[in-house]
């Protein structure tokens, strides 16, 4: 079988894919924000909703939204940086304890290995240090609001209201770029849309308060020095999917290994994380969250490193309801309707849809 490919096609593809991937990259000081702020307005869009059928402007509606949720999550979020700022002045230890226990879990392989596979002196350290203590570090950063930040979150917040403000026209927009045959199914697909940020976005931040109790209550009990600061890392972590979670049991279990002086807290460190991970993975995530995000573990890794790479860690928490509206939008097109196959999760299960397309 002969396949006709244009050349000429393929070029315009790669062109147009590199200059959109340019134009993200250098641009992500102005469209992260932009992207934030589209998200949290869907989320915010029916709470604006039903206040405007009590308050005669909109824009009344949008303060008081902004309001009912941003000052009780300000308040919280103050409460935990108040508690966690204490803990500042011992990051710089605690980052150099995990080289200790990382050592420490270095010279423990050794013993099993054979004597060609034997790491060399701080070869594990060296290459797990800098990557275990990212995490520490940004958190330490995040305590302190920079201008960068500030402006961000300024900007967010900016567009998060005229978004809300102009929300009707935007989507009449999108609309009517179809021909009238079609609009039906585009405001299907934009329902879709929001369906999906809603959930997930509303989902994991209840994921996040729930895992950083559980495993801050758990470090507790078994007797972790800053107890209330790996579980509400682990917590945050969670965020990113798969590896999130590693990352946030790993931290502690190497802290209890090169601080405790004991072998059943660091054993019973990862015995907890353990069953956190499969209550979060087989009950908290799927009751809270759901199946809306309906991406494969392959694609959602490619999508983390793809966006990480062009927005940094904004990128990597963008990442899965980003990659989840791609998808949706593929779907919506015969002619890339096997891609939004391959990044479903039931990728295993559509041999048949393949075969439709395929013989269509």
């Amino acid at each position: 079988m002969y396949i006709n490919l244009s050349l000429k096609n393929i070029a315009y593809l790669l062109i147009c894919a590199i200059g959109l991937g340019w134009i993200m990259h250098i641009g992500s000081f102005l469209i992260v924000p932009l992207v934030y702020a589209l998200f949290i307005a869907i989320l915010l869009r029916p709470l604006v909703n039903g206040l405007e059928k009590y308050l005669k402007w909109r824009s009344l509606a949008i303060f008081a939204s902004f309001i009912l949720v941003f000052i009780p999550f300000s308040i919280i979020t103050g409460l935990v940086s108040y508690q966690l700022l204490s803990i500042v002045d011992g990051l710089p230890s605690i980052g150099d304890n995990l080289k200790v226990g990382i050592d420490t879990l270095q010279n423990a392989l050794n013993g099993f290995l054979p004597p060609s596979l034997v790491l060399k002196p701080d070869q594990l350290s060296g290459q797990l240090g800098n990557i275990l203590s990212g995490p520490i570090s940004i958190l330490g950063k995040g305590m302190i609001i920079s201008s960068n930040i500030l402006v961000g979150m300024t900007m967010t917040v900016i567009y998060t209201s005229f978004i809300l403000l102009y929300s009707k026209s935007f989507k009449n927009f999108v609309i009517f770029q179809y021909e009238k045959m079609y609009r039906t199914d585009v405001k299907k697909v934009l329902g879709k849309i929001q369906e999906i940020i809603q959930h997930y976005i509303s989902g994991m931040l209840l994921v996040i308060v729930v895992l950083s109790f559980i495993n801050s209550l758990g470090l507790y009990i078994i007797g972790i020095e800053y107890a209330i600061f790996w579980g509400i890392l682990a917590g945050l972590l969670a965020i990113i999917p798969y590896i999130g979670t590693l990352i946030g049991g790993l931290l502690p279990f190497l802290y209890a290994l090169a601080t405790t002086g004991s072998t059943w807290q660091p054993i019973a460190v990862l015995l907890m994380y353990g069953v956190v991970q499969q209550l979060e993975g087989n009950l908290i995530t799927p009751k809270v969250v759901g199946d809306k995000v309906n991406v494969n573990p392959f694609a959602a890794i490619i999508a983390l490193l793809f966006f990480g790479t062009l927005w940094g860690i904004g990128g990597v928490i963008l990442a899965l309801p980003c990659i989840s509206i791609i998808r949706i939008i593929l779907n919506e097109f015969e002619a890339t309707k096997p891609i939004s196959i391959l990044l479903g999760a039931d990728i295993g299960n559509n041999a048949y849809e393949f075969k439709r397309l395929a013989q269509a």
